[in-house]
């Protein structure tokens, strides 16, 4: 179980600490397996929720990275220049950065990232994208789940890219975008609401058909339209 007595340490912060604490006792170096997210929340037991938010904050932190599917799990991140280009964009000259720079710098690399992917994916990628795209329909009516599903597909399609500074930058921005926001706010099940995000849904489940698919021109036309609505 975890510790949290600490004054002002959430659960999801305690169960961050216990990783560092875990990366730093058995001294693994970059791209080292840390653990599956099962075994370790079920090592420090806590429920998926908190899990997935201990998550965020350490790759909001550059301290792991998250990877889906067979051979996934978490991994000490890479402190390499490129990796660091990323993060550093967010500070520049000290001045705040906002969410909503990031959004327009994540939307102007998005077509591109998505594009890559219909070109590089693999067998397994294949497997991976077309899970994460199915789960999208169970989490639609939840505002938040439904948003970092989005999020982890997009992760996906993103790793997958073999630019290097393309995908730790876009990375960077969405480890950012994740970080400060703090809870997606929910609005009344009206049928507006209900409709822009089944539109949301297909839109994505599209995107995801087509990279699964290798079809180039299809992902860049959709790649489009994603960036002319919001998330």
């Amino acid at each position: 179980m975890v510790d949290v007595a600490l004054s002002g340490m959430t659960r999801a912060e305690a169960v961050g600490q216990h990783v560092r604490r875990v990366i730093a006792e058995r001294d693994l170096r970059p791209g080292a397996l840390i653990g599956t997210k099962t075994n370790i929340r079920e090592s420090v037991g806590v429920a998926k929720a908190t899990m997935n938010e201990a998550v965020r904050l350490l790759e909001s932190q550059g301290v792991v990275v998250a990877r889906p599917g067979p051979g996934g799990g978490l991994f000490v991140a890479q402190h390499d220049p490129v990796v660091k280009l990323g993060q550093s964009l967010l500070t520049v000259g000290g001045a705040p950065v906002s969410v909503a720079d990031a959004v327009v710098v994540r939307e102007l690399l998005e077509p591109r990232i998505i594009v890559d992917a219909a070109k590089h994916r693999t067998q397994d990628d294949i497997a991976v994208i077309t899970t994460q795209s199915a789960a999208l329909t169970d989490v639609v009516d939840d505002p938040n789940a439904f948003v970092h599903a989005v999020w982890e597909l997009h992760r996906t399609f993103a790793r997958i890219s073999p630019n290097r500074i393309l995908r730790e930058t876009y990375l960077s921005m969405l480890r950012f975008i994740d970080a400060e926001t703090v809870r997606i706010s929910s609005v009344e099940e009206e049928a507006g609401h209900r409709r822009y995000k089944q539109g949301r849904l297909r839109l994505h489940q599209d995107i995801a058909e087509a990279v699964v698919a290798g079809d180039l021109s299809g992902a860049a036309d959709l790649a489009r339209e994603h960036s002319l609505t919001e998330e």
